[in-house]
């Protein structure tokens, strides 16, 4: 990155209305963010966003050390190049005892930071999480039987190579009781793994599933049709998950998808029969958007 006037980035960069710093895409590397977060200008900040940078843990580090660091609730750092390091340099720092939204999703992070973060007190405050992109189901694991993430109102595991495995410790989870939305997008969970999501009390009060490219087939359709648990579903996605007419029958005949907005069944091998069965199902009495193919949405 060019060399650059910190303080013009950041007043360039800064709505002080909402109190953000929005620095995403900027090119932003450990040694510029070191400067940045040194600015007395950062006093106000609440919400930092950087992502699509180059910041990795001399960076995270930096931000730590920050004196204006502990007013800080949100920190995006999506696309980075951030390891368990620096994931654990911020669950280890008392100045993010306020922190209540992390995204840390397409970094370096393993279960070994997965695990750091779900035993830190200090996390205990955040309601939304985003992580990844190796935690495979160990690192699932952590975060789910984690004693201090019990606020977790949102919660993104995608593309983490999780399996079945993860999928049952979420299901099964003492922690996750408050979570809305629950996104396991790009994963290897197979209908076992779903048939476990559906039957969890755990998962009752979710309102967004997004399952897409999780190979969940048929029976993976019918578990989440089927599902008491997940009456108050308003969006669920199923791009790519193996479903046939047998599914997306099933689908359409729920008893207990009701509150459903919105369903996606993009790539799925479903016939114009049964594309029609769900567009009209009195089952799906709030159904507002359906869609089947790329750039076909329809009510």
């Amino acid at each position: 990155m060019p060399e650059v006037n910190t303080d013009t980035l950041i007043e360039q960069s800064f709505n002080v209305e909402n109190q953000e710093l929005d620095l995403r895409e900027k090119e932003i590397t450990d040694e510029v963010l070191a400067e940045i977060v040194k600015s007395d200008k950062l006093k106000g900040v609440t919400a930092l966003f950087l992502e699509f940078n180059e910041i990795g843990d001399e960076g995270i580090h930096a931000l730590v050390e920050s004196p204006h660091a502990r007013h800080i609730t949100v920190i995006n750092l999506f696309k980075n190049q951030v390891t368990d390091a620096g994931l654990k340099a911020l669950a280890h720092s008392k100045k993010f005892l306020n922190l209540s939204e992390l995204v840390l999703s397409d970094n370096k992070i393993t279960a070994e930071g997965a695990r750091a973060l779900a035993e830190s007190p200090i996390m205990g405050n955040l309601v939304s999480l985003w992580l990844g992109d190796s935690l495979e189901d160990e690192g699932a694991t952590y975060i789910a039987n984690s004693e201090h993430l019990h606020r977790l109102n949102l919660l993104t595991l995608y593309r983490n190579n999780l399996s079945n495995e993860a999928a049952c410790v979420i299901a099964n989870s003492k922690t996750l009781s408050r979570l809305t939305d629950l996104n396991l997008n790009w994963n290897y969970i197979e209908a076992d793994g779903v048939i476990a999501l559906a039957n969890s009390p755990t998962l009752k009060n979710l309102q967004t599933l997004t399952l897409t490219y999780n190979p969940i087939g048929d029976r993976g359709a019918q578990a989440l049709a089927q599902s008491e648990n997940l009456k108050n579903l308003k969006l669920l996605d199923l791009f790519e998950c193996e479903i046939t007419d047998v599914g997306a029958r099933a689908l359409a005949e729920s008893p207990y998808l009701k509150n459903l907005e919105s369903l996606v069944l993009i790539h799925n091998d479903i016939s114009e029969e049964v594309q029609e069965l769900i567009r009209t199902s009195k089952n799906l009495p709030n159904l507002k958007q359906v869609v089947f193919r790329m750039g076909g949405a329809q009510g």
